[in-house]
């Protein structure tokens, strides 16, 4: 495949690291393969397009990460519990939500695996560059389950929700796994299950 302009050869490389790292680990992908399978002429491309494949890979992060970003923020305006257990549960289904509801996507899908091999590597600090995306709700979030909190020293909560993130993606592989063997709990259960067993890991006493 042949890519002529720019901005479809720079599309092209994000799809290919995207499905590549998703597939095979991020580990095993190199500047080669992604170049190559994107269809990219020129095989400095990714350098060209961004500088190196450290920058390529965060920007697969955010480009989908903003747009999870968008209905995360939706959903954390509708959360009205007003009981400290109960509104944990509901903050972190609304922050989760977003991420097992792509996966009934194929996009979806390879956007979670994604985000697993990348969130997994000491390379990135993609607390900073969630922040970097512009992603409010990820202040207002952590904020709010601070607030819910008060008996979880802040030394021990914050690593949490950190180490949290992480689970998500567990979960979201996990879901993603099931929906392909057609085995799939219906996405509210889902959702609910998974924001339970976080508020429970959150919530351990101290």
């Amino acid at each position: 495949m042949e890519v002529s302009s720019r901005e479809d050869t720079k599309t092209e490389l994000l799809r290919s690291a995207e499905r590549l790292i998703a597939e095979k680990g991020l580990g095993s992908v190199s500047v080669k393969m992604i170049t190559t399978d994107a269809g990219a002429r020129n095989a400095s491309a990714v350098h060209y397009h961004f500088g190196s494949i450290e920058s390529l890979i965060e920007e697969v992060f955010a480009k989908r990460y903003r747009e999870i970003e968008a209905e995360r923020a939706s959903r954390l305006e509708r959360v009205t519990e007003a009981d400290p257990q109960a509104r944990l549960v509901a903050l972190v289904e609304a922050a989760i939500g977003p991420f097992l509801e792509a996966c009934l996507e194929d996009n979806g899908r390879v956007y979670a695996r994604f985000c697993l091999q990348f969130v997994s590597d000491p390379r990135f600090d993609y607390p900073k560059l969630i922040m970097n995306a512009g992603a409010q709700t990820f202040v207002r979030l952590s904020e709010e389950i601070i607030a819910c909190l008060p008996q979880i020293p802040l030394a021990m909560l914050e690593p949490r929700m950190r180490q949290s993130f992480v689970i998500a993606m567990v979960q979201a592989v996990s879901f993603a796994r099931a929906v392909e063997a057609g085995t799939a709990a219906p996405i509210e259960a889902a959702v609910r299950e998974a924001a339970i067993c976080q508020a429970a890991y959150l919530s351990a006493p101290a």
